[in-house]
């Protein structure tokens, strides 16, 4: 029968004794037995441990074990209570949603910055989710390099090693290795964050890492295929040019319209603008009209640079002098936009969360979220729906497109780096040897 202490709170100790000169109190509770140990360092705080035996003679061994556990952690400047891998990326995911909803950015390492954007806080919990489940029970300061290359191996059985019906409806049973580098690159974040909060202690960083054996690259789009796109795209915006006169009156006039004809020349002049300046997607979805900026290169030419905040920090991006028109009509269009306030918004009103001047916006004012799919309709309009590979053409290759066609006209592959916002190796390694320029150009604006 259980006993209990004066108070009917906590029961009452049953047995009680003093191991390794006094520094280990060993004591049992409903015939549990449990350790305490002093923490120190000046305070007068003690450790518990449940030690999950009735037996007497194992509760010693255990208990002493544990004294010198407490010891080995002091000596190495480790938290004498161990946080578990799964708590810090609890911890880490929480950092990252407050730097998303302050819109800050937080630091990788000393040569990168990256905005905590939506997309990235997803990639960030759905990929912490294998962690959790390989190794989050494990202290954080046992995560070695042995348990990081385990994780591939693993990580490539997962889907395998359950029924397929319990697989999610985006599940990718086999990852590639650009996926798998990406995970391991992660987890070792997340430890260096843990690391910099001292629950690690002295113990030295990881240094294991997956490297994908081959280097996958999005299908560019062609010059000749660009040619190709564009004269479709006139045509396509011209299909209704007639009604869009009777568009822009409705819009004067206060009426609802269709977005359609909007969107039509919105995608024709995106298309272009990426194409010509090598911006990544994102980083022209975060454009504001304050980011253009025209100007004019030392040729007399006129031109728009864009100041824009992508993965790699902040940048100006110079684009071909030749894309000017496209710039001034999306100016023109957001213009319009201001000048008819509310009237051209269809879908109803811009979200309060919403309200910032997007350069590149929608029918409704809003920020664009992805034209991906009518990129690609009419890339199988035109008969170049994927390349020779099958691989199907994203908005992604206009950027290749831009990189291929700007060492082709020699212009230095530092500055095609440094305006694209990436390394020389990166541009080397995607582009192969071809990427040595032998002429110079005058200018990015080529």
């Amino acid at each position: 029968m259980q006993k209990f202490g004066r108070n009917n709170l906590e029961p009452v100790i049953e047995h009680e004794e003093y191991l390794e000169d006094g520094k280990v109190f060993l004591y049992s509770r409903s015939g549990i037995f449990y350790a305490r140990v002093y923490k120190g360092e000046g305070t007068r705080k003690y450790i518990h441990r449940s030690l999950k035996t009735r037996n007497l003679a194992d509760a010693r061994k255990k208990a002493i074990k544990f004294h010198y556990e407490i010891e080995f952690r002091k000596e190495e400047a480790l938290p004498l209570q161990q946080k578990s891998f799964g708590d810090v990326i609890a911890e880490y995911i929480r950092l990252r949603e407050a730097q998303h909803v302050r819109g800050t950015t937080v630091t990788i390492n000393n040569s990168s910055k990256q905005e905590t954007s939506i997309y990235m806080l997803r990639q960030i919990k759905r990929v912490s989710k294998f962690w959790i489940e390989y190794c989050g029970k494990k202290a954080v300061d046992k995560i070695d390099n042995a348990i990081l290359q385990d994780y591939v191996p693993w990580r490539k059985d997962f889907y395998h090693n359950k029924p397929v019906e319990d697989w999610p409806k985006n599940a990718r049973p086999n990852p590639k290795d650009k996926t798998l580098e990406w995970e391991v690159i992660f987890a070792k974040t997340v430890i260096k964050f843990a690391h910099e909060r001292g629950y690690r202690g002295k113990i030295a960083l990881p240094d294991w890492r997956f490297k994908s054996k081959g280097h996958i690259v999005r299908p560019a789009v062609a010059q000749t295929d660009l040619a190709q796109l564009l004269m479709y795209m006139r045509n396509w915006v011209k299909t209704s040019e007639q009604d869009a006169l009777k568009t822009y009156q409705k819009i004067l006039d206060g009426k609802k319209v269709s977005d359609r004809q909007y969107n039509r020349q919105l995608l024709k002049n995106y298309v272009m603008i990426l194409a010509h300046s090598g911006m990544r997607v994102g980083e022209a979805n975060n454009l504001l009209d304050a980011d253009v900026i025209e100007f004019h290169d030392q040729l007399g030419r006129k031109n728009y640079m864009f100041n824009v905040k992508g993965k790699t920090g902040s940048r100006t991006v110079v684009p071909l002098a030749n894309v000017v028109p496209y710039v001034e009509a999306i100016k023109a269009s957001n213009t319009l936009h201001e000048q008819t306030k509310d009237m051209y918004f269809v879908r109803g009103r811009r979200k309060e969360s919403n309200k910032a001047s997007w350069f590149f916006r929608m029918a409704d004012g809003n920020k664009i979220i992805s034209l991906i799919d009518m990129f690609q309709e009419l890339m199988r309009r035109i008969g170049k729906e994927k390349n020779r590979e099958g691989q199907k053409f994203t908005l992604y290759g206009l950027r290749h497109q831009y990189a291929v066609r700007m060492i082709n006209k020699g212009v230095p592959i530092w500055d095609i780096a440094k305006n694209m916002g990436t390394s020389v190796q990166n541009i080397e390694r995607y582009y192969g040897r071809s990427a040595t320029p032998a002429t110079l150009a005058t200018s990015l604006g080529g």
